[in-house]
């Protein structure tokens, strides 16, 4: 892991960076059976980053420099 992946990893709330597995379990959801009622919906998969009271502190810290 680079340092900014870990400067980024520490940022979000599950404290590590998304996988591309990750974002891949998210679209077999979406595109199983088990998904038949889910519509109208985002999901995101960002470990919680994008939804952090005022902003995941990484990106609010890097706006500032």
């Amino acid at each position: 892991m680079t340092a900014l992946e870990a400067r980024i990893a520490r940022g979000a709330p599950l404290g590590r960076m998304s996988e591309a597995d990750d974002v891949a379990k998210a679209a077999l959801y979406l595109a199983s059976d088990d998904a038949s009622n889910v519509t109208a919906t985002e999901i995101v998969v960002d470990g919680g980053t994008t939804g952090a009271p005022f902003g995941a502190p990484i990106h609010t810290s890097l706006s500032r420099q």
